[in-house]
């Protein structure tokens, strides 16, 4: 059994500086809240939660003065008013990539854009970018257009590229003007590709990540297109069935993924298959 293990798997940086901040304030206090989960991994959420930092999805449910994260997805400027009114102490852990889409937002609502955001509109960042617009902004729908003859467009730090030159491809012609930043961090990118070179060469591919993150499942999505694939959370979910006839495996991780849950799915394959 041969292991293709990608390089670029696993947590990214806006992700380990959100943790990185979360730890040192939780050890310097009696505890801390993250506004939503830090980040989108069941079990790393549950391992955060041993360390003093639960997770709050509401306002109303946060104490006065109580110590607050910003998880790396940023949120939306009437939500970090809403937090100082509660005189909560505010540890802002947005992702610097985030937070140049939000300033680029802001630029495109100020100079008289609509400002169309290509994205998951479920997604925290996505809700958080929309509110820098004020009520310049729309999501990006396939099936509707935003009816403006000036728009600028910026798309989810996590997106697909191809995704994103569709949507401008398909906003172009109902537009006259049209301003366009692309801020998809370039660690994305670099995962996506990784994974479709080692798809292309694996038998079959392992993604890694919490089925609530955005980023793992489009990484699964791409990797199903070019090979038999599974999305896992933990070592505990694989099944030698899935190896039947296989002579190598692709492990590639979102970015949301620890390196120990990486690691414990390797090293439960070379369990399975020895002197792999």
């Amino acid at each position: 059994m041969k292991i293709y293990r990608a390089r670029h798997g696993g947590f990214c940086f806006g992700v380990k500086r959100a943790i990185k901040l979360a730890l040192e304030a939780a050890d310097n206090s009696h505890g801390v809240c993250s506004l939503g989960p830090l980040i989108h991994n069941r079990l790393a959420v549950d391992d955060l939660m041993k360390s003093g930092i639960r997770s709050c999805d509401e306002i109303r449910g946060l104490k006065k003065n109580e110590i607050v994260i910003i998880r790396s997805h940023g949120v939306a400027p009437d939500v970090m008013q809403r937090l100082r009114s509660k005189n909560c102490q505010i540890i802002d852990a947005t992702c610097p990539r985030v937070r140049r889409a939000q300033r680029y937002v802001e630029k495109l609502a100020g100079e008289g854009y609509h400002v169309v955001i290509v994205g998951e509109k479920d997604h925290p960042e996505v809700k958080g970018l929309l509110g820098y617009a004020g009520k310049r902004a729309s999501i990006y729908n396939d099936n509707e257009r935003p009816g403006k003859k000036k728009i600028g467009v910026v798309p989810q730090t996590t997106l697909n590229q191809e995704r994103f030159n569709r949507a401008v491809t398909d906003l172009m012609p109902d537009t006259i003007e049209m301003k366009i930043y692309n801020t998809i961090c370039q660690e994305t990118a670099v995962r996506i590709n990784e994974a479709v070179k080692i798809a292309k060469k694996a038998d079959i591919m392992i993604v890694i990540g919490g089925k609530n993150s955005a980023n793992t499942t489009r990484l699964y999505q791409i990797c199903r297109k070019l090979r038999r694939s599974y999305h896992i959370e933990s070592a505990g979910e694989l099944k030698r069935s899935w190896f039947s006839a296989v002579k190598s495996v692709g492990i590639t991780a979102g970015a949301s993924t620890p390196k120990q849950q990486v690691d414990d799915v390797v090293r439960k394959i070379r369990r399975m298959f020895p002197r792999s």
